[in-house]
């Protein structure tokens, strides 16, 4: 019997958490994403602060999780750091990642940049992300996107649609035709759009993209549905708002990621 699955967004942020009244909507807590198939959350994309908003938004964890990693930077780790079911033991994690997860975040999680090892924890495993992983009727698949030290997103293929998530990526690179092959076909394309075309120029070879660049992308590869994410630290309710106005010009069918939202699978 196929199983009902969705995609949560719990996180959206770039680059660091932002809070106050203006962020209301659409959250600041930096980028990840919970895999739940038949109501139990079986992976996240990226462990960013979202992570920690799990328990409020009533997400059951599996007894064993995996953890799929974009990149290494801060913004996509701190959630995992203050992971409560990692450290207790309560669920047993295994860590996704390109090129060598368990070097780096034994470098990232240890004192002195944080109290404890996560390299002490029983219950946590590491693995290259290289290649497709099958999980609960899932199947998730990493492609290289364009971020500083490297980066990738991943595809997830679900029982019923497919969900691409392109997050922390610049469109204009010689990877994009490799990206558009990775998602082509995906029902729905998370594309990020930190910046506005006219801050793209003061930001050239940060990694990340604009509403135009994510309309762009979800056109050449023929998804039905665009949801733009990874929104910049000062980019408030209203302003995410009139970027998906404009954004709805050339790609109609295109919301904001906000924490809660479901992504059916």
């Amino acid at each position: 019997m196929m199983r009902k699955a969705h995609i949560t967004v719990l996180g959206a942020r770039g680059s660091i958490p932002v809070s106050g009244s203006r962020f209301a909507r659409y959250g600041g807590s930096t980028t990840c994403f919970a895999l739940v198939v038949g109501g139990v959350t079986v992976a996240f994309i990226d462990a960013g602060t979202g992570l920690i908003n799990a328990d409020a938004l009533g997400l059951k964890l599996a007894p064993s999780v995996e953890v799929f990693l974009t990149h290494y930077h801060w913004d996509h780790i701190q959630g995992l750091s203050m992971m409560r079911e990692l450290w207790s033991g309560a669920c047993a994690v295994c860590v996704w990642g390109p090129d060598d997860p368990a070097e780096i975040l034994e470098r990232a999680i240890s004192p002195p940049l944080f109290p404890v090892s996560i390299a002490d924890v029983a219950s946590i495993r590491f693995a290259s992300s290289d290649g497709p992983v099958d999980i609960g009727g899932l199947t998730i698949t990493p492609f290289a996107v364009h971020h500083p030290q490297g980066a990738c997103g991943y595809r997830v293929d679900g029982p019923s649609r497919s969900v691409a998530i392109v997050t922390d990526h610049e469109t204009g690179t010689n990877l994009d035709s490799g990206i558009l092959d990775a998602v082509r076909g995906a029902d729905v394309l998370l594309h990020d759009a930190q910046y506005l075309p006219d801050e793209l120029a003061a930001h050239r070879g940060w990694g990340h993209s604009t509403h135009e660049g994510a309309t762009s992308a979800a056109r050449a590869a023929g998804a039905t549905e665009l949801i733009l994410t990874s929104h910049d630290v000062g980019r408030t309710d209203t302003a995410i708002d009139e970027m998906v106005e404009s954004a709805r010009r050339a790609f109609p069918n295109t919301e904001a990621a906000r924490p809660g939202m479901e992504i059916a699978l």
